[in-house]
């Protein structure tokens, strides 16, 4: 998982948050029999939102976050994301593990 800081506009659903989840090798992580969640929460590590991300190649690690436009985007600020993975075996794992991922949502002037 390579990004840095993903930038959008106030209540915007708009690019959708892409990524492939990958094990620190780089090898993709299989999300057979799971689910993906991003949360988002500010600076202080306060959960802000968190929503369920759709998984677009369950075998190569892929998935996406679409935004509501309102419960996510709806306030300007910064943020930190991370995608939790939950399997069905009951395994859970956090990425990015640095807490690499900053979300800037910028005010809307229309």
């Amino acid at each position: 998982m390579t990004m840095n800081t993903f930038k959008i506009k106030k209540n915007d659903t708009k690019p959708v948050l892409a990524t492939t989840l990958q094990y620190s090798d780089s090898s993709a992580i299989d999300l057979n029999g799971g689910s993906v969640f991003f949360i988002m929460g500010n600076k202080d590590f306060t959960p802000y939102y968190s929503g369920l991300s759709v998984i677009t190649g369950s075998t190569s690690g892929q998935c996406e976050y679409r935004w509501d436009g309102i419960n996510d985007t709806g306030s300007v600020g910064d943020y930190w994301g991370e995608f939790e993975i939950k399997w069905d075996s009951g395994s859970i794992m956090t990425l990015p593990a640095d807490h690499s991922l900053q979300i800037k949502v910028y005010e809307d002037y229309n």
